[in-house]
């Protein structure tokens, strides 16, 4: 009983809290992503994997230059590209975003940043997961066993709202640091 409570408030307190984000999502894209008929669901995801990069910080060593570009690879199929390709050149701090389409697990090394798309097979996520394990790689994905797996962003949606759910320690492992800011609006899960 105490834990549907509990829960009950987390959730209340992340829509509430989601409408904050998406109204600061919006307001720190610009034009870009006007809210209107033709957004569909990726591409609001793609506006929370950008917020997402904004509230994590690399260690130094991630990059070569204080300029060198953020690779943020998505790994999925060709209808989501459309959503993900209109973050190409957006700005996060003083680095422009550089998106890049794979389709191989082995190509996500590189990556700063992971997006993995439901329709992709498991073994795939699994190698790709993998192929990051232990890198500074912010992984988002979002399926139920992603978090499980070894991510560290969840997207899902309930009852036509989309949420998130944070492994903060997978985060630690991988040398990231999320910002609180970020963890209030998230549902935590796994070892805290």
């Amino acid at each position: 009983m105490k834990k549907d409570t509990e829960l009950a408030k987390r959730l209340n307190r992340i829509c509430c809290s989601t409408v904050f984000l998406l109204l600061l999502l919006f307001s720190t894209l610009g034009n870009a992503f006007a809210f209107d008929q033709r957004m569909g669901e990726y591409a609001v995801k793609a506006a929370f994997v950008l917020n997402f990069a904004r509230y994590t910080q690399w260690p130094d060593e991630s990059f070569v230059s204080p300029t060198e570009p953020f690779k943020l690879c998505v790994l999925g199929n060709k209808a989501i590209e459309e959503a993900f390709q209109t973050l190409n050149g957006k700005k996060i701090e003083s680095r422009t975003l550089d998106v890049r389409f794979i389709t191989k697990a082995e190509d996500a090394a590189p990556c700063n940043i992971l997006f993995i798309s439901e329709g992709i097979d498991h073994a795939i996520l699994l190698d790709a997961l993998a192929a990051v394990k232990g890198k500074p790689v912010l992984t988002i994905g979002e399926t139920k066993t992603f978090i499980n797996s070894g991510g560290v962003i969840n997207l899902f949606n309930r009852k036509e709202r989309l949420y998130f759910e944070i492994n903060e320690t997978t985060a630690q492992k991988q040398h990231l640091k999320l910002s609180s800011r970020l963890l209030k609006l998230a549902i935590i899960v796994g070892d805290k």
